[in-house]
């Protein structure tokens, strides 16, 4: 069994943290955050730290709950301090990619260009002409754009044409043999 959950979450100075029933609610100044915490779970906060418990001891379903319930909270606190962030890799001749409002265009390959809007709270951004750097403070809905953005065109195994995560490696298969 994981010992995650019982592990303090550390609180910076400049976030404010206060409690509505069962619903935790950050304030950095820039940034509200709530969080539902699940049912059963007791949230403590003391000494700038972010304790969670269970309000029963015998409960197991309870105690997987607070390990998901310290992650969520942990990278809802992280995400304040720093934005999280995501580089894509753009691999393919004529494939690239611009940012305009809110609206990230790109051409892949196919007939017509796809227009795909980032979600409030997400920025987009480009190194190099291949290369897009995705941002923002919600990690899960940055992991969710990164993945609808690479489903546009999945890196495909011959020539690794496609849209990835940069640095991740492709299996790569040989073609056909005479």
């Amino acid at each position: 069994m994981s010992r995650i959950g019982k592990l303090p979450i550390s609180v910076p100075e400049n976030i404010k943290v206060s409690f509505n029933n069962n619903e935790v609610i950050l304030d950095s100044g820039k940034i509200i955050k709530n969080y539902k915490v699940s049912a059963g779970v007791l949230v403590d906060f003391k000494d700038k730290q972010i304790k969670l418990a269970a309000k029963e001891k015998n409960d197991s379903s309870v105690s997987a709950r607070i390990g998901m319930d310290r992650s969520n909270l942990k990278n809802i606190v992280q995400g304040m301090q720093s934005p999280f962030k995501i580089v894509l890799e753009i691999n393919g001749v004529g494939y690239k990619a611009s940012v305009d409002k809110g609206f990230l265009f790109m051409t892949l390959g196919y007939s017509h260009e796809i227009c795909y809007s980032l979600p409030i709270g997400i920025d987009a951004s480009f190194e190099k002409p291949n290369l897009i750097i995705i941002s923002g403070s919600d990690k899960v809905l940055l992991g969710q754009v990164a993945s609808e953005i690479i489903g546009f065109r999945p890196p495909e195994p011959y020539k690794g044409k496609g849209v990835k995560v940069f640095g991740k490696k492709i299996l790569r298969k040989e073609g056909k043999k005479k």
